[in-house]
């Protein structure tokens, strides 16, 4: 007697065997919070891919440590995995960037600098630059319920 698996669980099956979370790289998933109550919530949902390689799908936390091998994390839709978002990772200090630090509209609890992704600077190809800080950086993209923490 042969047994045959669904066509949906070999899809699963080879999607699931392709994500490697690179080193220094957490992605937890997250449950939406509403926290009105008064309206039902809903955001887009999109895949997360870091550094190209795919790590699941939003809403979604993910902790990078900065690195050298680690410089975006990128949000895909629909059957062709078309780019939504791409959050590139600033390695280092420049000139321009203390002359951009004073343009930030950010705010500072105490543990994370946090920026909305509509507070980011995005570059001529229309990437959202996360700016290099020695503090943890904390990014909200609220329209695809991400969470983006970047730490040194």
């Amino acid at each position: 007697m042969r047994h045959f698996l669904p066509p949906f669980f070999v899809a699963v099956l080879l999607l699931w065997g392709c994500i490697t979370t690179p080193l220094g790289v957490t992605v937890t998933s997250r449950a939406p919070k509403d926290s009105s109550g008064s309206q039902p919530f809903s955001v887009k949902r999109a895949w997360l891919f870091v550094d190209g390689s795919q790590q699941g799908s939003t809403p979604a936390t993910v902790r990078i440590r900065r690195d050298y091998e680690i410089s975006n994390v990128s949000l895909h839709v629909g059957k062709n995995f078309d780019e939504v978002r791409r959050y590139e990772l600033e390695r280092s200090v420049t000139s321009n960037r203390i002359m951009m630090d004073y343009t930030f509209q950010g705010t500072y609890d105490g543990e994370f600098l946090t920026f909305t992704s509509a507070e980011l600077t995005r570059d001529q190809k229309g990437r959202y630059i996360v700016p290099f800080f020695r503090e943890t950086v904390q990014i909200i993209d609220h329209e695809y319920d991400l969470v983006l923490i970047v730490s040194e």
